[in-house]
């Protein structure tokens, strides 16, 4: 997909949405995650919050480039993970699941890699930025009009469904996207619109 060849234009997204960023990374960086896979890494947005050993995996090579020099880095469809089972300590992904058509096949890639934990960050569809973005993407904006936002619920049945026991939920964001932006408190549950969800193998 052409939208994953530019790593400079994602980069910048965040750079302009600053606060929005920051209060992100405080939701990652609360489950403590270390040596983990990172599935649609982009260019490692999320990884100065990661501990430990992170090894990137993207569908463009565009975006591994720009991963950390000191990072691995593997180019590979994150519905068809090209690693052994139970791989990894820790399996991660922020918004893949809003651009993959089937929601269940990642969850199921990324818990056979995983030795015990995945954790998936994302934009609810009903949530208001979720809601916001479908709307831009309808209009044709560059990259939410190639955007599969999912509902809270079918995330959640995709973790049940493949035999994961969610643990914890948290959440950000919790202004409308007409309002000015703000670093963001963080809470538990899914009531704000950047939701990490983390599940367990049982």
């Amino acid at each position: 997909m052409e939208i994953f060849n530019d790593p400079e234009g994602y980069t910048k997204w965040y750079k302009i949405h600053e606060k929005s960023y920051e209060s992100e990374k405080r939701v990652v960086s609360s489950f403590n995650l270390r040596d983990c896979l990172d599935v649609g890494s982009g260019p490692g947005i999320f990884h100065e919050v990661i501990k430990g050993n992170v090894i990137s995996l993207d569908i463009s090579i565009f975006m591994l480039i720009n991963t950390p020099e000191k990072e691995d880095r593997v180019q590979g469809d994150a519905l068809q993970l090209p690693f052994r089972d139970n791989a990894f300590p820790c399996v991660f992904s922020s918004v893949t699941v809003c651009f993959v058509e089937d929601p269940r096949k990642l969850v199921k890639e990324m818990k056979r890699v995983s030795k015990n934990k995945v954790v998936i960050c994302y934009v609810p569809r009903d949530s208001p930025f979720g809601m916001y973005y479908e709307s831009l993407g309808k209009k044709g904006h560059k990259y939410y009009s190639h955007a599969n936002f999912v509902s809270k619920r079918e995330l959640y049945e995709a973790f049940t469904s493949e035999g994961m026991k969610i643990k914890a939920i948290r959440s950000t964001l919790f202004f409308s996207p007409n309002e000015d932006e703000k670093i963001d408190e963080i809470r538990e549950g899914d009531s704000g619109s950047f939701v990490c969800v983390e599940a367990v193998k049982q």
